[in-house]
C-alpha cells in the first residue's frame, strides 16, 4: 500500500534543519517556518549565507521566477566559490520548493559550516595552549 505522508526521517530532518536555519537567521530578525517554501526566493537562503559566512552577498529585488532564481544562483555560487559541493542541485530546485533537494543543500551548508567553525575553534584552542605552554617555558 501505497502511503501519501511524507516519510518519519523527511519530517524530522525537515523540523530539525527549519530550527537550525531559524536559530542562525534570528540573528538578523528573520524567520521561517516552512523550510521549502520560505527558501524558494532566495533571500532567507542568501541572508543564512551572509549570517554563517559574514559576507555581504547581492540580491536581486524583484519577485518574479527570473529574480527568484537568480537569487538562489548567487547562493549556490557562492557555496562552490568556498569549494562546498552541491551534487545534482540546481537553482530550479530550490525555487520549485524540491523537498529532497532543498533538505540536501540545508545539510551541506549545515556539514560546511559546522565543520568550518568547529576548525576555528581548535584552531582557537590550538593558540591558546601554545601560548600557556610559552608562559610556562617563561616561568
Amino acid at each position: 500500500m501505497c502511503s501519501k505522508r511524507p516519510n518519519e526521517r523527511d519530517r524530522v530532518q525537515k523540523k530539525t534543519f527549519t530550527k537550525w536555519v531559524n536559530k542562525h537567521l534570528i540573528k538578523v530578525r528573520k524567520h521561517i517556518t516552512d523550510l521549502y517554501e520560505d527558501l524558494r526566493d532566495g533571500h532567507n537562503l542568501i541572508s543564512l549565507l551572509e549570517v554563517l559566512s559574514g559576507v555581504t552577498l547581492p540580491r536581486e529585488k524583484g519577485r518574479m521566477r527570473f529574480h527568484r532564481l537568480q537569487n538562489v544562483q548567487i547562493a549556490l555560487d557562492f557555496l562552490k566559490q568556498r569549494q562546498v559541493k552541491l551534487v545534482n542541485i540546481r537553482n530550479d530546485d530550490i525555487t520549485d520548493g524540491n523537498p529532497k533537494l532543498t533538505l540536501g543543500l540545508i545539510w551541506t551548508i549545515i556539514l560546511h559550516f559546522q565543520t568550518a567553525c568547529l576548525q576555528t575553534e581548535d584552531l582557537g584552542n590550538s593558540e591558546r595552549s601554545r601560548r600557556l605552554l610559552e608562559l610556562s617555558d617563561a616561568v
